[in-house]
């Protein structure tokens, strides 16, 4: 019985370290590379990765999003009453649009960190 409480304490210290991640962390200085009126959306996915959302506007122009958020909690954040005290969270997130025109070619962008 004492190696099975054993075992449950340990998954539950392992599990309350766990980082939850959404998107991919976009990395912005890329976003220099893109030229207004020759890069395409196929050229600046190639670049920045794929994004996290595509919508296509009612004006023509194509908006790619890139969203990423990461958030953190330490084992003590776990503690039953004390956590809200003890623990310590973290947060990261940034989310950028970039805009094609109706031709599909690169007008500007928008967002960050």
């Amino acid at each position: 019985m004492k190696k099975i409480l054993t075992a449950a304490l340990f998954a539950l210290v392992l599990t309350a370290c766990v980082d939850t991640t959404t998107g991919v962390k976009m990395d912005s200085s890329k976003l220099d590379q893109l030229q207004a009126g020759t890069t395409t959306i196929e050229q600046a996915k190639s670049l920045l990765g794929e994004p996290t959302g595509v919508a296509k506007n009612p004006d023509g122009t194509v908006t790619l999003t890139y969203f990423y958020s990461k958030n953190g909690q330490d084992a003590k954040s776990y503690i039953p009453l004390a956590g809200t005290f003890l623990g310590k969270g973290t947060h990261e997130s940034s989310m950028t649009f970039v805009q094609f025109d109706q031709k599909g070619k690169y007008m500007k962008w928008w967002g960050g960190q």
